[in-house]
């Protein structure tokens, strides 16, 4: 299991690389664009602004109120589509932050 400390430096790493390589935005998306129901809001954000508008400050909020990640997470396979054979650096943190996640139970 992975300290919650450790996983806030996970995703600040993230936020890091999105920074340091163009990918952050300073003009937030329009409400319509974040409320979108899609996986990854792939209807009206591209991947870079989904993670830095959607997914960092769910799973920044996850992390506090249960110290680990959500369940089943799959989000560099996604990377990896996304970027093909750009950001390579990127997709390793996320993949690294996916084995974090703890596995989902099919317990019933």
């Amino acid at each position: 299991m992975t300290d919650s400390s450790t996983l806030a430096d996970q995703l600040d790493a993230i936020e890091r690389y999105l920074k340091a390589h163009q990918l952050w935005n300073t003009d937030t998306p329009a409400p319509a664009a974040l409320a979108s129901t899609e996986p990854f809001a792939v209807d009206t954000l591209s991947f870079e602004q989904w993670l830095q508008f959607l997914f960092l400050p769910k799973a920044r909020q996850y992390v506090l109120q249960h110290d680990c990640l959500p369940p089943g997470m799959s989000i560099a396979p996604m990377a990896k589509e996304v970027y093909q054979h750009q950001h390579i650096e990127l997709i390793h943190k996320l993949l690294v932050l996916d084995h974090c996640s703890p596995r989902e139970s099919n317990d019933d």
